[in-house]
């Protein structure tokens, strides 16, 4: 057997890292595969945020029914495992570099120019099928009508929630993106709704009675008290558990037991990076928390604020340049005590000093943003300015903003 190496192969899959829109390649890759998609029942989460705890808790939720799942997922931040997770827990590095390799190979040899996305997405549904595993969840990379997870066939979309996000492809509206995110319908034969949003709630029916797809709206449980595990999540990600929980019990067809679902909500806090993750640097607390759109970013400020009430808060604020950089800037300025511009790790980074200089951001006091384009530095700006006020720093914009702080904050994650 040919041995790839993890940081060979992680090379090779940055090297491709663009967007071109299609089925062509992806189809040509399942098939050389052996179409390992139709041994497996598909699920495909599909939404502006919330998408990653949705499916590792659907996941989790169907193999307490006794099913075996697997879910796909992306982005990720630290390691490229990240992006694969089987029985509950990321695959190894050299379980990646095996599969994501020969995928590699077998695309090059047959001429067929696959994407990072669509080389891992073929990947993933291949290991899902060697393990023999029953159920794949797949989390939709960009919008439905052609992400490389619709390729798949699913059986059940989740949908999250629908935002502005991505509007130079999937659209201006969110009735626009709505319709982008329901296009992978075709195939199935259940939708699983996560938001009560009504123009999205009105295009779902719509769109479920044309096609002929049972339509499941899943709303809170308000009845049930939380549990332990739940209490630690924030507001949002507390609702995207429930959602996955349903649509596990859709496809089950009966409900989780409380033990069962208070395993399933164990399992989940704290699996994934980059989402409320909370730390301590010199006695200031630190979150991070990867809101990279004007609802994400929202999202996470109302959860800060749950958590740790009226406390002074630093933000360190990074974003991609595709972003609504001055929706986002407006939400901050009602917020942010003290504002910190930073770079990304990522190609797509906005420069910090041109948002300041092109959109002069400023925090709650009507002070103008600081600019430290390294994330390290930007953070130690702001715990410094946080522990004169008993303050506490939110560090968001993208899940790629954390990125780079993550590995050095791992190992003093606040109690």
């Amino acid at each position: 057997m040919t041995n790839y190496s993890f940081t060979s192969v992680c090379e090779k899959l940055d090297r491709r890292q663009r967007i071109d829109l299609g089925f062509e390649r992806i189809d040509a890759l399942l098939s050389l595969l052996g179409n390992p998609e139709r041994d497996l029942r598909v699920v495909q989460v599909v939404g502006t945020n919330g998408k990653g705890t949705t499916a590792i808790t659907l996941a989790a939720a169907l193999e307490e029914f006794g099913f075996s799942a697997a879910a796909y997922l992306s982005p990720h931040l630290l390691s490229y495992t990240e992006r694969v997770m089987v029985h509950g827990e990321f695959v190894t590095e050299e379980e990646f570099a095996v599969t994501m390799g020969r995928v590699i190979v077998i695309a090059d040899a047959n001429g067929v120019p696959a994407t990072q996305f669509e080389l891992l997405t073929a990947g993933a549904l291949g290991m899902f099928r060697d393990a023999g595993l029953d159920f794949a969840v797949m989390e939709a990379g960009l919008g439905a009508r052609h992400d490389a997870t619709t390729a798949s066939s699913p059986e059940m979309v989740v949908l999250t929630n629908v935002g502005l996000d991505h509007t130079e492809i999937l659209g201006d509206t969110v009735e626009d993106i709505a319709r982008e995110k329901l296009a992978s319908l075709a195939s199935a034969n259940t939708l699983v709704l996560g938001t009560e949003d009504v123009p999205v709630v009105e295009i779902a029916r719509h769109e479920c009675e044309r096609i002929g797809v049972h339509l499941v709206e899943a709303k809170d449980d308000t009845d049930g008290a939380a549990t332990s595990a739940l209490i630690s999540l924030p507001g949002y990600a507390e609702h995207n558990v429930r959602v996955g929980v349903t649509a596990a019990e859709v496809l089950a067809g009966e409900r989780l037991d409380v033990g069962a679902r208070e395993r399933v909500e164990q399992r989940v806090v704290g699996k994934l990076p980059g989402r409320f993750e909370r730390y301590e640097v010199r006695g200031v607390p630190v979150i991070v928390d990867g809101g990279h759109n004007v609802s994400g970013l929202a999202a996470a400020l109302d959860a800060s604020r749950r958590v740790y009430g009226v406390r002074p808060l630093g933000v360190v604020f990074g974003v991609l340049k595709d972003k609504d950089i001055v929706g986002m800037l407006s939400r901050l300025s009602e917020e942010a005590h003290v504002l910190v511009l930073t770079r990304p790790d990522n190609e797509r980074a906005a420069d910090p000093e041109w948002i300041e200089r092109e959109h002069g951001p400023r925090d709650l006091g009507g002070r103008r943003a600081r600019v430290q384009a390294d994330t390290g530095d930007a953070l130690a700006t702001a715990v410094a300015e946080m522990e004169w006020v008993d303050g506490v720093v939110l560090v968001t914009g993208s899940l790629y903003t954390g990125s780079r702080v993550l590995g050095s904050l791992r190992g003093v994650r606040e109690g």
